[in-house]
């Protein structure tokens, strides 16, 4: 199964709710909005940064350097078909990856 396949067929994540965010949480960690995506991994996580541009960057973070997810808004695309966005909050000083489309042969 080729990557945009799994971007664009994977399953929707639901997002539990905690009692609330930590007051500390802007020291502990970063955050980083967009739409999550299933990892072949199962402990780890795909984030589209903007799921309706072909441009967007994908982060790839490990589930245990989550320390907090919030639900955002959702977006709708021309077809109808909803987007739903959330905030997750990484540990600081965690590994991670960033992924960004390009088109092969173009020297830019």
């Amino acid at each position: 199964m080729g990557f945009v396949k799994l971007l664009e067929e994977g399953k929707y994540f639901e997002i539990q709710k905690r009692s609330g965010r930590s007051k500390t949480l802007e020291h502990e960690a970063t955050s980083f909005c967009g739409a999550l995506r299933p990892h072949y991994n199962p402990n780890m996580i795909l984030l589209l940064s903007s799921p309706l541009e072909s441009r967007g960057d994908v982060f790839e973070f490990r589930s245990e350097d989550i320390i907090y997810a919030e639900e955002l808004s959702s977006i709708t695309k021309p077809n109808g078909v909803t987007v739903e966005r959330v905030r997750l909050w990484v540990k600081n000083g965690s590994p991670a990856m960033r992924m960004e489309p390009i088109l092969v042969g173009n020297d830019e």
